[in-house]
C-alpha cells in the first residue's frame, strides 16, 4: 500500500481564468495552504477502480480522473480520508487529487511534475476548485498564485507574511464551486472584484492586508451567505481578523478557536491549524 499527505488551501482572494488548455486554465489569487488537509491510502487492483471517501463509497469523479490520466489501463483501490469537510473551500478535492496522484505515481514509477499536473487536470474536468492544485504545489505557507495554471504558464510566489495560527469554523451547508463558477454573471462579478483585490495586496502585502482585502473581495463579488457575513460581523466587532473561505460556507480567523465557537455557537464546527509550507509527500510504501 501507498499513502500520501496533501496540505489543505482556503482562497482568500481568486480570480478564476478559463483557456483552451487545461494546463493554463486556473487562477490568479492568494490564499493559504494548510496544516490540515487529506491522507490517500493507495492499491493496485482488479477490475474496476474504486474510491472510498472517509469509509464511504463513492464515484469521485476528481479522483477518478486521477487515476485514468495518470493509468488509464490499471485500476486501483483508493481510500481518502479528510481531515476538513468537503466543498466548504478548503481545497479538499485539490488534496485528494494530489495526495492520490502522488501515490500512483509512486507505483507506477512516473515523476512528481507528471503526478501533480494530473491533479490540477482533473480538478479542473472535475468541477473542483481553479487553482488550488497550482497553489498547494508552491509549497510556501501563503501562496500568491500571479499568473494562472501549472508551470510553465502558472506563477506561484510566496506572499512573506506571518498569519500564526487560524481557526477555521463551518457555518452552513456545502457549496458547490461548480455551480458558482457555472454562471456567467457571478463569474464575471468575481473576476472584477479580484481584479482590483489583486492588485491592492500585491502594492503592500501583510496579514492586515489579507484579511481586509479578502473581505471587501467577497462582499463586492456577492459570494458571502447571510451567515458567512454574520460571523465576519461577529468576529470583526469582538477585534478579531477574519475572512470567508472560497468557495464555502466558513471562514478562517486569528480568533482563538474556543472563543470563535464561543462566538458564533457551540454548534460551530471548528478546527485550528497552522499554515503549511511543507509539500505535500509519499508518508509510507509496502
Amino acid at each position: 500500500m501507498t499513502q500520501a499527505f496533501c496540505p489543505g488551501h482556503v482562497s482568500c482572494i481568486f480570480q478564476p481564468s478559463r483557456s483552451s488548455d487545461v494546463a493554463s486554465t486556473g487562477s490568479r489569487g492568494v490564499g493559504i495552504r494548510l496544516g490540515l488537509g487529506a491522507r490517500a491510502s493507495v492499491l493496485p487492483a482488479e477490475g474496476r477502480t474504486t474510491v472510498l471517501i472517509d469509509g464511504v463509497a463513492s464515484e469521485a469523479p476528481v479522483t477518478r480522473l486521477v487515476a485514468e490520466i495518470l493509468a488509464p489501463d490499471r485500476a486501483y483501490e483508493i481510500r481518502i480520508e479528510d481531515e476538513l469537510p468537503v466543498s466548504q473551500g478548503f481545497g479538499m478535492s485539490a488534496a485528494g487529487a494530489v495526495a492520490t496522484a502522488l501515490c500512483i505515481a509512486e507505483i507506477e514509477g512516473l515523476p512528481r511534475d507528471e503526478a501533480m499536473m494530473a491533479a490540477h487536470e482533473a480538478d479542473i474536468r472535475g468541477g473542483g476548485g481553479m487553482g488550488d492544485v497550482a497553489a498547494i504545489a508552491g509549497d510556501v505557507p501563503v501562496p500568491v498564485r500571479k499568473a494562472p495554471g501549472m508551470p510553465p504558464w502558472g506563477v506561484v510566489e510566496d506572499a512573506g507574511i506571518d498569519l500564526g495560527r487560524v481557526s477555521l469554523l463551518v457555518l452552513g451547508p456545502k457549496m458547490a464551486t461548480g455551480s458558482v463558477l457555472s454562471d456567467p454573471v457571478r463569474f464575471e462579478s468575481i473576476c472584477e472584484a479580484a481584479g482590483s483585490a489583486m492588485k491592492r495586496f500585491l502594492e503592500g502585502p501583510s496579514a492586515d492586508s489579507l484579511y481586509r482585502l479578502s473581505n471587501e473581495f467577497s462582499e463586492e463579488a456577492g459570494v458571502e451567505g447571510q451567515q458567512v457575513s454574520e460571523a465576519l460581523s461577529a468576529l470583526r466587532s469582538r477585534g478579531f481578523r477574519a475572512g470567508m473561505c472560497m468557495l464555502g460556507n466558513s471562514v478562517f480567523t486569528d480568533a482563538p478557536l474556543m472563543e470563535a465557537r464561543r462566538l458564533l455557537g457551540p454548534r460551530t464546527k471548528g478546527f485550528s491549524c497552522a499554515p503549511c509550507g511543507e509539500p505535500a509527500r509519499i508518508v509510507r510504501t509496502a
